[in-house]
């Protein structure tokens, strides 16, 4: 660390340096002054991190000169140096936020101390820098993930991390032909003041969301375009989103970017872009539930010429696609979605059900492995639909298209499959077995086993001896 002596009397001055350094080899005085306004002459030139301020001097005084170097060097700490043990110089310190103060003349200990102290309070706010700019760029990253896959929630992640933002746009980079390509948010600071996210993915394209406090020019996208063009040169492509203002819609800047490199590859022959194939690649889109994969090529659907013909397909497409999973289609009509957001919503509130459907297979499964686990457990409904995080009605009809029986039925049949193992170990009672598999009333399990078996639970027993 840097210090910095700002004291009048020399014998002081250089007394102090001395020890300082005999007591911290490894860190620098690297500026002495003799009055107010050459400490902040020489704080502004050296950026001290430790200055040891006496607050009698002449012209400014310390307590002035402390003020002034605050403002454009906020993070030095000070050690206050005086002759006068005076309350209100220490409490005039303490508004300043000075937490050391040393008496003169001041013992040798004292101030090796003080300033081993401020050396400690440096230290611990380094790390928490570090740990506070780690946090940050996780949370960049993540709001990068939440804009790419328009996630819900991501408008305010966003206002929580720029809330002075203006104006942002999207790039996606791409090295030709499956070749690595590397640009690091560092680099592009060098070539902008706007705030950069950049994500690398699986080292061949380079996703840059740009974010600025500013409202930048419409032709701001083109510009950076031409500047990584011009400074990295080589065989890559680009492709840029355009600007969206505050409030604006950053997730279609992503896919418009998206497009636009895609365009870039159709007219070297590697992009395939007739209409047909864009539906199809639509509707399997919604059907993995992957919003990413379906917006460029929605996108690249309203600019078709065959634009109207195409969406009334694709509607019907993605209704059936939803009924199919017995999932509630959209509520508008297409002959009434006139604009180009109406889709992009169609789509990706289609793929975000999907996705919940999904999701509602995987809890079932786990729900239909507990009731396997647990045949005896006393099960209703409302019950298993809980356990899967879900709604009784909604459970019922998933429970009967995915299993192929009512949960009655269902657990009807695994607690019977659980009797007859018991019966053939022929270790338990009837009225045991009845307890083990969740019937209360043995004479009841008895009727329901011989409805599904044809067979009491002790003649089945006796079938099983006779062989």
């Amino acid at each position: 660390m840097n210090i910095m002596i700002a004291e009048d009397e020399m014998l002081e001055r250089k007394a102090m340096r001395r020890f300082l350094e005999e007591q911290f080899p490894s860190h620098s005085v690297t500026a002495e002054a003799v009055n107010g306004r050459m400490a902040v002459e020489l704080a502004a030139k050296h950026e001290p991190d430790i200055i040891l301020m006496d607050i009698k001097m002449p012209g400014i005084d310390g307590m002035e000169a402390v003020e002034r170097i605050q403002t454009f060097l906020p993070s030095v700490h000070f050690i206050m140096v005086t002759a006068y043990d005076s309350f209100d110089y220490a409490r005039k310190s303490m508004k300043l936020g000075v937490k050391e103060y040393i008496l003169k003349p001041g013992k040798k200990e004292e101030t090796v101390e003080a300033v081993r102290r401020v050396m400690e309070d440096i230290k611990e706010e380094r790390k928490q820098w570090k740990q506070e700019e780690h946090n940050l760029k996780r949370a960049k990253q993540l709001l990068l993930s939440y804009i790419i896959h328009d996630t819900p929630g991501t408008d305010g992640l966003l206002n929580e991390l720029y809330p002075e933002m203006e104006s942002g746009f999207f790039l996606v980079i791409e090295k030709e032909h499956h070749q690595t390509f590397v640009l690091t948010a560092e680099e592009l600071n060098r070539w902008t003041s706007d705030d950069v996210i950049v994500n690398q993915e699986e080292g061949q394209q380079v996703i840059v969301c740009m974010i600025s406090s500013s409202r930048l020019s419409l032709n701001e996208p083109a510009r950076l375009e031409k500047r990584i063009q011009r400074e990295r040169g080589g065989s890559f492509l680009i492709g840029t989103g355009k600007l969206s203002g505050k409030g604006g819609n950053l997730s279609r800047s992503y896919v418009e970017a998206l497009v636009h490199l895609q365009k870039k590859k159709e007219n070297e022959g590697s992009f395939e872009n007739d209409t047909h194939n864009t539906l199809d690649k639509i509707r399997e889109a919604v059907k993995e539930a992957d919003i990413q994969k379906a917006m460029p090529y929605v996108l690249q659907l309203m600019e078709a010429s065959e634009k109207n013909r195409k969406t009334e397909e694709l509607y019907y497409s993605i209704k059936q696609i939803l009924r199919d999973r017995r999932i509630d289609g959209p509520e508008e009509e297409p002959h009434r979605m006139k604009s180009d957001d109406d889709w992009f919503e169609l789509i990706r509130s289609s793929c975000i059900k999907v996705r919940q459907y999904y999701r509602s297979l995987d809890k079932m499964q786990r729900t239909k492995a507990w009731i396997d686990e647990n045949p005896a457990a006393s099960l209703t409904l409302e019950d298993a639909a809980a356990h899967a995080g879900i709604s009784a009605s909604y459970f019922s009809q998933l429970f009967k298209t995915t299993m192929g029986e009512n949960l009655t039925d269902y657990v009807t049949r695994k607690r019977l499959e659980k009797a007859v193992e018991l019966l053939k170990k022929q270790t338990y009672s009837l009225k045991e077995i009845s307890y083990m598999v969740g019937y209360r009333d043995p004479n009841y399990f008895s009727r329901v086993f011989k409805k599904h078996y044809s067979l009491s639970p002790k003649q089945y027993q006796n079938s099983i001896l006779k062989k």
